[in-house]
């Protein structure tokens, strides 16, 4: 961690008057989760750049007095701004089914799995590995949002197909790669590179289904419809995050 923010975190803390252990460490982590998304929205990845974020807002003692009035609110916040983002990841995607032809009632399970149990469950949970280095980041992320999307591979007229899970573990990379601001070509490669994966392993590896140019341009089109989804979700959700307390001192 940085030792900025962990010292911000620790005069936290030790402000915090009233609480049980258990909900002041919750609170805590709350707070640094925060803090590391607004860091990484902002680029700010040294030292210097934690310590300059940090320099903007209130100071502990204070934070610590607000944070203790409204003790509980972070917590529906978090699970409103995790709704919220997932909710854009579905129905996007259970859109996207509908002008396609699919069936209704299979559009909507295909929606609420993906949004609600992949995209709010990934944004719900992500706290808990933001201490990790990157890679460790991303390889949790895309194992968590795999299980997470188990109801997918039920969201078919034909058993389960375990095939639908990547599409819960491609959505998890994306947030989890897009947390941060990266280059346009980024966005163009991903889309077109899971649906090589996908028809490789469906056509060639399982043999579930011949290959056919005509589907090439539906599964990219999908594919493109969860990377522009979970940009818009995950911008939504930052501006969501934007509390009144964290706002910088000036602006308090």
């Amino acid at each position: 961690m940085s030792r900025a923010l962990e010292a911000y975190l620790a005069q936290v803390s030790s402000s915090l008057k009233g609480l049980s252990r258990r909900r002041r460490l919750t609170m805590i982590r709350e707070l640094e989760a925060h803090l590391r998304d607004e860091a990484e929205a902002r680029g700010l990845e040294s030292e210097s750049g934690m310590a300059t974020l940090l320099a903007e807002k209130e100071h502990p003692t204070l934070l610590a007095e607000e944070l203790a009035v409204g003790e509980g609110q972070d917590v529906n916040h978090r699970s409103g701004t995790a709704l919220a983002a997932g909710m854009i990841i579905g129905l996007a995607t259970g859109g996207h089914m509908l002008v396609e032809g699919w069936r209704w009632y299979i559009a909507l399970a295909f929606a609420l799995a993906q949004g609600l149990a992949v995209g709010g469950g990934y944004f719900w949970v992500r706290r808990h590995w933001l201490r990790l280095n990157p890679w460790a980041r991303m390889a949790v992320a895309v194992i968590i949002t795999a299980l997470l999307s188990i109801p997918l591979g039920f969201t078919t007229r034909h058993g389960f197909k375990p095939t639908r899970l990547l599409y819960g573990a491609f959505t998890g990379f994306l947030l989890e790669h897009h947390s941060q601001e990266r280059p346009l070509w980024h966005s163009i490669l991903e889309p077109i590179a899971f649906t090589a994966l996908m028809f490789f392993l469906e056509t060639g590896i399982l043999g579930r289904i011949r290959f056919s140019w005509w589907k090439v341009p539906l599964e990219l089109s999908f594919n493109a419809t969860i990377m522009l989804s979970v940009m818009l979700a995950v911008r939504f959700k930052r501006l969501l995050a934007e509390r009144r307390v964290l706002t910088p001192q000036e602006q308090g």
